[in-house]
């Protein structure tokens, strides 16, 4: 009798999670989606499956077809949030704002697009670009594997951190700093391309120097202000958690190696410590964000023409710039952007195109003949000064856009024998709600089970056996293979 307690008890979840999810595939159908039960990620209070867009909904909804067509595909990632079991603080504090940075930063090629959204009294559903080659850490360590060595090479790095940078900036731009930024957070679609998500604990900010006072993301990636328990500036923040980001692309590691909050800010006042080879420039951008003083940091204008983004030699970009009467800003001083920063208004609106193809010039420059004016040339001019000002203005901008992209790569360096990435723990002291995780894969160490029994137990940081020993045998080979590797030495 004791014995089939258990296998009663299981019997009736399974029974009960077949049940809801019939109620959810009936519900995304209404809706115009069909629902597959293939589990593409899971979160405490949601669950992510890979859905269908059909005909009727993409000739309803602009946004939808017009993304779609473009991949030539109907599939979609279809978020699905369980609001009759998620705490009131998910509910109406951390949802919303998910929902509004996702409508704001449409439409960004490396942010991931909010199609639709629907809900009834039980469940929110969210409809999701799909990206299909799984998140950056899982990149870095297949990566890893296949080369022997640990990280990216460089030339990768450089591509890929790039995106990530214009994704950061698209959503500074629109007043949204995102507060999570981490390697599981950034997601490849099939062609490749970046795709910056979760959106949990992201915020919007009216003023620039505005102070936050959340303290929530991973410890691993979140910035030390933040860990002091002290208000702190939203982008100034987002851009310390990007040179972790760059630091675990270019090592394959992490670069501080500390689960617990208030321990993590003592290893990081040690200093950084680079024990592999990597380009001087790669380690000039991450020290240049990896500064304890939040002032002291690289803006992004300053990462986006940084000589190591921008792959050229220091003195080849500083001739093109000094041939063309163009003062070079690479490395210009924090007291220098700032003051350019508030004559432009926004430290993010100037940022170059990241890929674009670059124009140098070849020989002595030319002397062009003034061309004679003609009655319709001044009289144009002197009806709209502003915009032939403005016309001026612009050319130089883009003259000094243009001169400074696609160089020639750094030389590529040997590294040492590899050591793989592994996932951090989130913050679990500070607030009692953010270590939550909001987009996770199947058999991910924090799951709904695990942080309802932490709670129970009163004990600070998720179980994660439970989550790993879960699922299938192929699954819990994944997960182990994800989460039992080497930090940082």
């Amino acid at each position: 009798m004791r014995q089939g307690a258990p296998a009663m008890k299981s019997f009736s979840k399974r029974e009960a999670d077949r049940r809801t999810f019939l109620e959810q595939v009936r519900e995304s159908k209404e809706n115009g989606y069909l629902l597959s039960s293939k589990k593409i990620g899971s979160g405490a209070f949601s669950k992510v499956y890979l859905g269908y867009a059909t005909q009727e909904k993409m000739m309803q909804n602009y946004k939808l077809a017009s993304d779609l067509r473009s991949k030539r595909h109907s599939m979609v990632a279809i978020k699905i949030i369980s609001t009759a079991e998620a705490p009131v603080e998910y509910t109406r504090k951390f949802l919303p704002r998910e929902i509004y940075s996702l409508n704001v930063t449409y439409k960004h090629l490396n942010v991931i697009q909010l199609y639709e959204m629907y809900r009834n009294s039980k469940r929110t559903y969210l409809v999701l670009e799909l990206a299909s080659r799984g998140d950056l850490l899982e990149h870095i360590n297949a990566t890893s594997d296949r080369r022997e060595y640990p990280g990216l090479e460089e030339e990768e790095a450089r591509r890929l951190f790039r995106q990530i940078v214009s994704a950061v900036a698209h959503c500074h731009n629109v007043g949204i700093v995102h507060r999570d930024l981490k390697c599981e957070n950034v997601l490849l679609d099939e062609r490749g391309f970046i795709k910056l998500t979760d959106f949990g604990f992201a915020n919007r900010y009216s003023l620039k120097n505005s102070l936050m006072s959340t303290f929530c993301g991973s410890v691993a990636y979140t910035a030390p202000e933040i860990l002091m328990s002290k208000k702190y500036n939203g982008e100034l923040a987002d851009l310390w958690s990007l040179g972790v980001i760059l630091y675990a692309m270019v090592t394959g590691k992490l670069p501080f190696k500390e689960r617990q909050p208030h321990k993590m800010i003592h290893v990081i006042k040690q200093g950084l410590a680079f024990r592999q080879a990597i380009s001087p420039e790669c380690q000039n951008l991450i020290e240049g964000l990896l500064q304890l003083k939040p002032a002291a940091r690289l803006g992004l204008q300053q990462v986006a023409t940084h000589r190591w983004m921008l792959p050229a030699t220091s003195a080849i970009f500083h001739r093109v710039m000094s041939s063309m009467g163009v003062h070079p800003e690479c490395n210009a001083s924090p007291e220098k952007s700032q003051a350019a920063q508030g004559e432009t208004g926004s430290s993010t609106a100037q940022l170059p195109g990241l890929e674009s193809p670059a124009k140098t010039p070849e020989g002595p420059p030319k002397e062009a003949k003034p061309l004679p004016a003609t009655p319709r040339a001044s009289s144009a001019t002197g009806a709209f000064p502003a915009r032939a000002k403005a016309e001026k203005r612009s050319g130089q901008e883009a003259t000094a856009t243009n001169c400074i992209l696609q160089l020639p790569t750094p030389r590529k360096t040997e590294r040492p024998p590899r050591l793989s990435l592994y996932r951090p723990s989130l913050l679990t002291t500070l607030q009692p709600f953010h270590h939550l995780p909001n987009f996770r894969k199947p058999g991910s160490g924090f799951s709904t089970s695990a942080y309802v029994t932490s709670k129970r137990l009163g004990e600070k940081v998720p179980a994660r056996a439970a989550a790993l020993g879960s699922g299938s045998s192929s699954l819990s080979k994944q997960a182990h293979s994800l989460y039992a590797m080497t930090p940082c030495p």
